[in-house]
């Protein structure tokens, strides 16, 4: 592809590593080249140059009501209020990335303010080392609840943490064994989080300080040296490669794209370094790469929201419920299945259900603003165009684009009353098949 870098190739970079590439976002990302957008991308600076600073839950309504802190369904308005406002929208998305990687539910956990807690290390180490990640990771109290550590002691140890911390969270199925397990469990007793006095301890005859030998090595480990044995598996960096990868970038990506970003994830200190890589590739940008993957729930939604300048509103997140994902409550500790389980026939339909009550919701004067003015002698197609690319719609197939322009021929190219017929449009543009990809 060689240095290329037009509206498609920072289209493509915008939809992958934030959550709207739209006109703005897209021009801005042109003019500043291909290499300073992703330095900005993975330093969380402004792509756009805006300084929008985020505000407190309690400082906003959300359907003209205040919001509170300790109530998980606002916490989940409010983490989508984030991404939809952020100036540092891969942070926000690698801080998802990890919430459905080290998967934890409030259903269990019950208590909002260590799930909140928890997003706010994954947001710290967003992309960082995840080598620290997974050592504090072991220490936050919603995923001590969540795996059982507090049963984890000496003599009776308990195995959850250490199986879901290979199978999941950093070598996968086939790469340990049983034994494995109950050696890593030991390393890991003693371990204990205090409800009422919201802390995390070591309790030293809780620890089981003998030998273990696991992964072919033996030793006294710990909650961190156990750690270190994990990293120093072959199996790790290709495990996390492909996880990013199916996230950022392709469902099916070649061993060789495999096996070259699971060389920066041995070789690089953080994860902000492998996905630079990874964005400035030029497999990245390859034609069966685009419109390939196909968005979460959380995406299709915040794309929408930000894209339409809605107010706040705790009925986005249900309708992100309602297509498959809630926020804080993964189904279980392998996260959210992705892929075509989320365009299943009942999340398909909670998507059209959606975009039909956006559309009805959306501001006239918006519709008559700069953004989405085209010109008095604009043809259907450019409006489609214009429309599309608003909501981060920058490749319309042949035929979409064809029946789109005929609708808005018929309905307000041509007419004085626009309005019906322009919402009508935007309606038809988020629930066509491209507005499902990314």
């Amino acid at each position: 592809m060689g240095d290329n870098w037009t509206d498609k190739e920072a289209a493509h970079l915008l939809g992958r590593a934030t959550f709207l590439s739209g006109k703005e976002e897209v021009t801005a990302a042109v003019k500043l080249g291909k290499d300073e957008t992703v330095r900005r991308l993975v330093a969380g600076e402004s792509i756009t140059g805006k300084t929008t600073e985020l505000l407190p839950i309690v400082s906003l309504k959300a359907d003209g009501k205040d919001m509170s802190a300790d109530q998980i369904g606002d916490q989940q308005t409010y983490w989508l209020y984030r991404m939809v406002n952020t100036e540092a929208p891969l942070i926000e998305k690698m801080t998802l990335f990890w919430h459905g990687h080290f998967a934890t539910s409030y259903q269990k956990v019950k208590q909002t303010e260590l799930m909140v807690k928890q997003n706010e290390l994954f947001r710290k180490y967003a992309l960082g080392s995840f080598h620290e990640l997974v050592l504090e990771v072991g220490k936050d109290p919603a995923m001590m609840i969540w795996l059982d550590s507090n049963s984890n002691r000496k003599g009776k140890p308990n195995e959850n943490y250490a199986r879901e911390v290979m199978e999941l969270f950093t070598l996968g199925i086939g790469n340990y064994t049983e034994q494995d397990i109950r050696e890593a469990a030991r390393a890991f007793t003693g371990w204990k989080y205090e409800k009422a006095l919201d802390e995390v301890s070591f309790q030293p005859k809780q620890h089981d300080d003998k030998k273990k030998t696991l992964l072919g090595e033996s030793g006294n480990f710990n909650e961190t040296t156990v750690v270190d044995v994990l990293f120093r598996q072959e199996a790790l960096p290709k495990y996390i490669a492909l996880k990013l990868l199916h996230y950022f970038a392709a469902d099916q990506p070649s061993e060789a794209w495999i096996q070259k970003v699971a060389a920066d994830v041995k070789q690089k200190s953080t994860l902000g370094e492998v996905l630079s890589n990874l964005f400035l590739s030029d497999e990245f940008y390859q034609d069966n790469v685009r419109s390939g993957l196909i968005k979460t729930p959380i995406e299709y939604v915040a794309g929408i929201v930000k894209s339409l300048k809605l107010p706040l509103s705790k009925g986005f997140t249900q309708a992100a419920r309602k297509m498959g994902q809630e926020l804080y409550l993964p189904p279980d500790v392998a996260g959210w299945r992705g892929g075509a389980s989320w365009l299943m026939s009942t999340s398909l339909l909670s998507r059209y259900q959606f975009a039909e009550s956006v559309a009805k919701r959306v501001n006239n004067t918006l519709l008559t603003s700069a953004d989405f003015s085209v010109g008095a002698d604009a043809k259907p197609e450019e409006w489609v165009s214009s429309f599309g690319k608003n909501i981060g719609l920058w490749e319309l197939g042949g035929s979409t684009a064809q029946v789109l322009s005929q609708y808005a021929g018929d309905t307000f190219v041509y007419s004085t009353q626009k309005q019906s017929g322009m919402k009508g449009l935007l309606q038809l543009l988020m629930i066509s098949p491209e507005a499902q990809m990314k």
